[in-house]
């Protein structure tokens, strides 16, 4: 299952095989894209104008084209903002070579995932970079990335398109809701994944993924006479996240919501208006040793700050 589980990992970097993003480019400028519903065009003009994915021609995307290994990786790795040596010319595995013209592009980007301790090859020594990825396997990739291994190892399923070893980590991605289930009501995981796929769900992923390191309250002040913005110093996991304010010792009562990013929040507050006083905010629900520094404190006046 190890090995089957890093040709996943590496097969998510697939999202960005197609790098030279062309500026200004979005899915009106693909044929098969065209045809898309408007929220799924904005997840591909997202990945699109990230230079994580562009067309396998000037004109078409290869929308239904099937993923391999080192698409995948390449698309890993950008997800997870991974340093990445693009000067490297050896591997680490005998079958990467950056003369390899289909797959040496994915060279350091392979590199970076083993680095990173995302992949371990397929076999010893072997990466095997044009292998296909399946559906599960994109499934265990996305749950893997996003850091949901322990919760997906506790979950189990009856999918009989779905191999025993992946249960879990099928049940961990719908859940949540990176992937979803054929009309059918089952997953197929067996099946090849296709780029459609990964384009969505590593977009759904990216929206979720939260970089490793210690979070901290960068600073808060009030933005309003009933407003509070938070800025954090990196994306935080806002799922977990919870913000409390005080004025002095008062506990001060709010609504949060998290920006887009996940790097800030703005907490309204519902019963008053911002006082003279000192206010503080305070982040909880996160593992404490995720956490470097918890809270900030801010001066405010009457509807005034300073």
């Amino acid at each position: 299952m190890k090995k089957t589980l890093s040709v996943v990992l590496t097969s998510a970097m697939a999202f960005s095989m197609f790098t030279a993003v062309a500026f200004g480019k979005n899915s009106d400028d693909f044929t098969d894209l065209k045809d898309l519903d408007a929220a799924t065009k904005a997840k591909f003009d997202a990945m699109i104008s990230a230079g994580i994915f562009d067309g396998v021609s000037d004109t078409t995307f290869g929308l239904k084209d099937e993923m391999n290994r080192a698409q995948f990786a390449k698309v890993a790795a950008l997800i997870m903002g991974l340093d990445i040596n693009k000067d490297l010319q050896t591997s680490s595995f005998s079958d990467v070579s950056v003369s390899d013209p289909a797959n040496g592009y994915a060279l350091p980007y392979i590199e970076a995932l083993k680095t990173a301790g995302v992949t371990d090859g397929y076999a010893e020594g072997m990466y095997n970079p044009a292998g296909k990825v399946t559906k599960e396997q994109l499934a265990t990739f996305l749950v893997r990335v996003l850091g949901k291994d322990a919760e997906a190892k506790a979950l189990t399923g009856t999918d009989a398109t779905v191999s025993g070893w992946a249960q879990g980590y099928v049940a961990e991605a719908l859940a949540l809701k990176v992937l979803s289930n054929n009309e059918d009501g089952t997953f197929g995981g067996m099946s090849n994944a296709t780029r459609d796929l990964l384009v969505t769900g590593a977009y759904e992923a990216k929206q979720q993924y939260v970089p490793a390191g210690q979070v901290s309250v960068a600073d808060a002040k009030a933005t309003g006479v009933k407003t509070v913005t938070v800025n954090f110093n990196k994306p935080v996991d806002t799922a977990k996240a919870v913000l409390a304010l005080k004025n002095g010792t008062a506990t001060v009562a709010t609504t949060t919501k998290f920006a887009d990013d996940k790097k800030s929040a703005t907490l309204t507050l519902t019963d008053t208006s911002i006082r003279a006083g000192e206010y503080t905010v305070t982040l909880s629900g996160l593992d404490a040793a995720t956490v470097a520094k918890d809270s900030a404190t801010f001066r405010a006046q009457d509807e005034a700050v300073s």
